[in-house]
């Protein structure tokens, strides 16, 4: 019940489990369960199903600007939303603002709060009062429930037949429940006019799951002059469809270089592989020239990242993923988990001290040897270029000057 308020933050992915929609409304009696729902409200009805079972996430569902199952936050308030960023899914608004945006094309919700769709809900639609009872609801009603004089604090969508599904609050699931256990304290109904658009169900169950980091704009092409359909306002992470991908423009961000761009059949949109989480080229992702209608191959890809065998590792995002030390020499392997680059770094040296990596595509039975060779010609550190690590594993070596000892990182 715990809704989000007006986090315009920016979140940092931990690449933890995702949460994934599954059909299942045979198993769970979710369904439109009366007749004369608008197409739009029954199609609503049938997205919120698919996502019985999953786990709440306090937050989740409310990236600004790009509706869809999104890492969760932590509710000071609530001890049990503190493993919810581990999480990609849906508070009670963000469900019910993914099932309407599925359903109709338009983020007609938006990220606001409970409190703030209640109070005007931005979109045309018919409103009920609790006075009127549960008689006049029908399939896709949006339930509003909250205590007397304090506005409402939890919303549901409506099955018929006195039944809801609705996502309740931390440390629960999305489930179906009875709305008479929450009868006292509804508020009143909302009924979105909006008709539905099959267009956004296309490619339906196609695709893999992905997370984006930053603030991306989704665009209507795969270049940065196309129209923007959607943009992330607050960098929360989204968990995103990809169907698959393409050469596009070349693009820049942080020092990051990528050319290659996604397509996300559920916004029909396009998003630059430098704000998916991952490498360069996506694993698994096929090539849009297996889908006519969208087209496009990835040639040139390989050549046309930040990650280019001998170039400068000058990207953001590296980490340490192995060192060890020579004569009080610090000798690293330096990371780079979005583009799979890797390069050598030595530090606390002299000069004539020497770093270079080796390549292993056999597990480090055998090697390519010394890629990037440099030395310390001034100062204390130098660092080598960086080296496509994709599928490969590669370590780091340095030594205290020429003819001095060797020592190199673990294989990575």
């Amino acid at each position: 019940m715990r809704l989000l308020v007006a986090a315009l933050v920016t979140v940092v992915s931990l690449g933890l489990p995702a949460v994934s929609a599954t059909p299942a409304a045979a198993a769970t009696g979710c369904a439109p369960l009366q007749s004369g729902a608008s197409a739009a409200a029954q199609a609503a009805v049938e997205v919120a199903c698919r996502y019985v079972g999953q786990q709440y996430a306090w937050g989740g569902g409310h990236a600004q600007g790009v509706p869809g199952p999104s890492q969760g936050q932590i509710d000071r308030t609530s001890p049990e939303s503190y493993a919810d960023p581990e999480l990609w899914s849906f508070d009670c608004i963000g469900l019910v603002r993914w099932a309407w945006y599925k359903a109709t094309g338009r983020d007609l919700i938006t990220e606001r709060t409970t409190q703030a769709t209640f109070a005007a809900p931005g979109y045309a639609h018919t409103k009920f009062l609790k006075s009127q009872g549960s008689g006049v609801l029908l399939p896709g009603d949006i339930m509003y429930f909250g205590r007397e004089g304090f506005g409402p604090t939890h919303v549901a969508l409506y099955l018929g037949n006195g039944m809801m599904v609705e996502a309740p609050e931390s440390g629960m699931k999305i489930q179906v429940n009875t709305i008479s256990a929450r009868w006292e304290r509804y508020q009143g109904a909302f009924r979105p006019h909006a008709d539905v658009t099959p267009g956004v169900w296309s490619w339906d169950g196609r695709g893999s799951f992905h997370k984006t980091w930053g603030q991306p704009n989704l665009r209507q092409d795969s270049n940065t002059s196309s129209r923007i359909n959607f943009t992330n306002g607050n960098g929360i992470s989204v968990k995103v469809r990809v169907l698959c991908q393409r050469v596009g423009e070349r693009a820049t961000l942080d020092g990051m270089v990528n050319n290659v761009w996604s397509f996300l059949p559920d916004y029909h949109s396009w998003i630059s592989n430098l704000f998916v989480q991952g490498p360069a080229v996506l694993k698994d992702v096929p090539s849009c020239g297996d889908f006519p209608e969208i087209g496009g191959t990835l040639a040139g890809a390989e050549n046309n990242t930040s990650c280019g065998d001998g170039t400068e590792p000058n990207s953001a995002g590296a980490w340490t993923a192995k060192s060890t030390t020579v004569f009080g020499r610090t000798v690293e392997l330096r990371y780079n988990s979005t583009t799979q680059c890797a390069w050598g770094r030595i530090t606390g040296g002299a000069p004539g001290d020497e770093i270079w990596v080796d390549r292993s595509a056999d597990g480090g039975t055998t090697w390519s040897p010394m890629l990037g060779f440099t030395t310390i010609t001034s100062g204390n550190d130098a660092y080598t270029t960086q080296w496509n690590d994709a599928g490969l594993v590669m370590r780091a070596c340095g030594t205290n000057g020429p003819g001095g000892a060797i020592e190199c990182t673990g294989w990575f």
